[in-house]
Parts: C-alpha cells; structure tokens; sequence
C-alpha cells in the first residue's frame, strides 16, 4: 500500500485493518455493545467483489468487528474472521476484495456491532446500506507454498542480505526490528524486557528448528505468541514470517514439511488465546496460506529476482505500525537465523536443518 511520490510513500499504513488489533477484553466489550441509538436500514449501495480469499467460507453470517479506511474486518458466528478490503489492498486468505466507489473509506458506511449476513451471491451489511455482488468475483489462492527457496544458497543470502538492510532503513521504533538490528541499549523498560526475551528465546528457536524438534520449537514459540507492541502483536506476527519461511523450504526439504506438520495443531492451540485477528493470520499460516503483499516477496527469492525482493521487501516493511517489520523479521530468522542472532556457524552460513547437511 505504498502512496504516491514524496514522504507520503513512507507512512505507515496502519488504516489497513487486517493488520489492527485491540487488546482483548476492550474488544470483546466493542464487539457485545449493540449500535448507540436508532439505526434504520439504508438503500444499498451495489459494491462488485474482484476476489474472494480461498479461506472464505460462505455462507455466513457475523457482525461488524472493527472499520478501517481500506479494511473492514467481520467476525462469523464461526469465531473466524473474513475481512472485506478495499481495491488498493492486496489479497488475503480470509479477505473479500471490493471495488469501493470514490472516496474510498470503509468507516463512512460501517461501524462495529452491524449485523452481516453472507450466501454464496451476495454480503449484505443492512444498517451500512451496503450489498456486495460475489457471484462475478475470482478466487484469489496464496502460492507460496509451492515457492522453492533454498535457504542455503549464495544467492539466497544476498537476497536475505538486501531484505535485512531494508529492515534496517525502514522499520519503525517498536517492535522486534530495533531490538535484533540496531546498536544500542533500548530505551524502555519494556523493549528492554522484550529484548531480553529475544535474546533468551530466538536461540532456542534457532536450535530446535535446526534439528526439528517440534516439542522445542513449541516451547519457544509460547514464549513469543502474544508478545510485543503493535496493532497486532509482535510476537504473532513473527511467527507468520517464521512459518512463511518454513514452507518455503518444504518442497526442497521434505523433513521441514513433516516438521510443519507436527507444528500445526500446537500453534493452532496458540492461537486460541490471542487476538482475533492475529490468531486468523496464525490459522491460516499454518496450512501455508499467507497475505499477497508476503507471498509476492517469496515468490520473488524463489525465482532470485533481485529488485523484485527489494520492492517486495519494502511493500511488506510499511505494512501496519510493526506488523510488516516484524512478519520479514520471522521470515528472515526462518532462512538465516545467523542474521539475526548468534549462530553455532560462525561463517554466517544457516544451518538449514538435516535434509541439507
């Protein structure tokens, strides 16, 4: 979502609501409350559908859980989450991509707590007087699980190297970048315990996917899930970028895929106690299912297209307030740990797991 020429090519695009969050007891209170004050029922506004996530199971009906200029995320009786994006977001697995008329801004319709109700033809969100065609729309498929990156090659490394530096010049104040890649003792208590957690957490991470010891692995990751500033939290979405990392590696690494395999329904359990739409992004990265914007810059390793990366890296980088940062952080720790945190290969090579030794 990067914005026209200028320092506005920069800013943060956290009105992006697939990437917000609040803390869950605030937000279940939100989600309860009925709409303050009488409510009728609007004309409807016709919105045509481009493309539907294939995680986006109809029918359903749900309400309204939060509204954002570019994303409207609705929470189903099911307890998932499907979020309606605009035209100039990129796909998700469990999002509906409309063509919004002129100014293009969810929140001038939508507010949280409107009932939805979903077939297979159409979305209508009846107090928002707005009604979606979906009958005409495509099916959007995430492919980066059939990506081929090879963790252990040179060129993979140069790539990653150009991934890290983008981190470096972008990434903003908070989160797990400035922690892992910046000099300097932070300046809060609480990045200062983050940090240490890192520092206590990563390595044991590091090992256990090195030898795929799924019981460590878990272990670690408990300790990151749920971690962490942001509008989702650091933690969680370090672990998409460690997972998109992961199944990138499977097709050349059959034991990395067995080794998913028994991470699956562990993280899963995580996920049920975090926030709804972290724990949807988990859910989803789990069976290798994974925003555009993060699945365009695998595609682009795998085929070592160097300025395609660069691009890539720098779409996904401004992503939310830290969400986009900290998701490249997993994926880089998932290729080369040894960037990131100190590895037992002092010659900066990614110990890449069994299959390739």
């Amino acid at each position: 979502m990067l914005e026209p020429s200028g320092s506005r090519s920069l800013r943060r695009t956290e009105e992006a609501g697939f990437t917000a969050s609040m803390t869950s007891a605030s937000d279940t209170l939100a989600f309860a409350l009925p709409p303050v004050g009488p409510a009728p029922v609007q004309p409807a506004t016709i919105i045509l559908v481009q493309a539907i996530g294939s995680r986006v199971s109809l029918p359903f009906s749900g309400r309204v859980h939060s509204v954002y200029r570019q994303a409207c995320n609705i929470e189903t009786e099911h307890g998932t989450l499907v979020t309606l994006l605009s035209q100039g977001v990129g796909n998700l697995p469990h999002g509906i991509r409309c063509i919004l008329p002129e100014p293009v801004d969810f929140r001038a319709q939508c507010s949280g707590g409107q009932t939805v109700v979903a077939d297979g033809a159409c979305l209508r969100i009846p107090r928002a007087g707005m009604a979606l065609h979906l009958s005409g729309a495509t099916t959007w498929r995430c492919a980066l699980a059939a990506c081929v990156v090879d963790a252990g090659a040179t060129r993979t490394l140069r790539l990653l190297l150009d991934v890290r530096a983008t981190l470096r010049e972008h990434a903003p104040a908070s989160g797990f970048a400035p922690l892992l890649l910046r000099d300097g003792e932070p300046g809060s208590p609480l990045d200062r315990a983050m940090q240490r957690r890192l520092r206590q957490t990563l390595p044991v991470l590091d090992r256990a996917t090195w030898s795929l010891d799924a019981d460590s692995a878990m272990q670690a990751l408990g300790q990151l899930v749920g971690l962490g500033p942001g509008l989702t939290p650091s933690g969680d979405d370090f672990i998409v970028g460690y997972l998109a990392a992961l199944w990138s590696r499977s097709s050349l690494e059959p034991a990395v895929r067995s080794f998913l395999a028994e991470l699956a329904e562990p993280i899963e359990r995580l996920a049920a106690g975090t926030h709804l739409i972290s724990r949807q992004f988990l859910l989803n990265a789990v069976v290798g299912e994974f925003s555009e914007p993060l699945a365009e810059l695998v595609s682009a390793m795998a085929v070592n297209d160097a300025p395609r990366v660069l691009a890539g890296a720098t779409r996904v980088v401004l992503i939310g307030h830290s969400s986009g940062a900290d998701s490249l952080v997993g994926l880089l720790f998932g290729l080369r740990p040894s960037l990131l945190v100190g590895s037992a290969c002092a010659d900066g090579r990614s110990r890449v797991g069994p299959a390739l030794r």
